[in-house]
């Protein structure tokens, strides 16, 4: 049988986080057509031979070793390139993204109304993890719409699911950088001729380990990559 969802998640120094989130996985998953492709960016923490070892049982899982230049937009691609599956799922490997609301958008898609679900943290009962990133992420929101000619309520979230042949033409143009991935890639589908659809998430606290992102750092990068998607394109 086909596989119908390829669920990708990238991660660096992730272990602890994985151990928990996995099973969860396994179980919203488990009446679906689906695998798992694990990304992981070089991690210093063995995630792969340690998880390999929990999960050995399971094929659902796949591994990916990346070793070249750390990117989640670049670990995004790999997981892509090497899914069988026609419908593409992408969430983090932190808590930040919440399993049962994969579990909605999942439920949502197979209506068969959408091409594209899109999580969102600034629609009604959405959320952020704290007011501070949420009010910064909402008025930054309404930057990146301004210039891109946008639609979408949450341009930073990345959390999704996709029809793979939506990806294909603009693939290389949309995976790299770190999370400015999303507003290209929401950037390009808009200009495609699908059905999207906004729906609510809320951010949870990791569990486990510190993040790697900065915000006031992140969004004057992902300023300059606004910037230059509307000179580019």
């Amino acid at each position: 049988m086909k596989t119908k969802y390829s669920l990708v998640l990238p991660c660096f120094n992730e272990l602890e986080n994985l151990k928990l989130l996995l099973p969860q996985l396994l179980r919203i998953l488990k009446n679906k057509n689906y695998e798992i492709l694990l990304v992981d960016d070089d991690s210093s923490d063995y995630t792969i031979p340690k998880l390999k070892k929990i999960f050995k049982k399971n094929k659902k899982i796949r591994f990916i070793h990346r070793k070249e230049e750390r990117s989640l937009g670049l670990s995004i691609k790999a997981g892509i390139k090497k899914s069988i599956g026609e419908i593409i799922v992408v969430m983090d490997t932190d808590f930040n993204h919440r399993p049962q609301d994969l579990k909605s958008m999942i439920k949502i898609y197979e209506k068969g109304y959408y091409d594209m679900i899109c999580g969102s943290r600034f629609l009604k009962g959405g959320s952020s993890n704290t007011f501070f990133r949420h009010f910064c992420s909402l008025i930054f929101n309404f930057f990146v719409n301004f210039v891109t000619k946008g639609k979408l309520s949450d341009n930073l979230s990345g959390f999704f699911i996709i029809n793979k042949n939506s990806l294909k033409k603009d693939l290389d143009k949309i995976f790299y950088g770190y999370g400015d991935f999303y507003i290209r890639l929401l950037y390009f589908v808009q200009k495609q001729n699908i059905s999207i659809c906004d729906f609510p998430v809320k951010y949870d606290l990791r569990k486990y380990g510190h993040s790697k992102s900065r915000l006031v750092k992140m969004l004057i990068s992902y300023t300059i990559e606004t910037i230059k998607i509307k000179m580019k394109y």
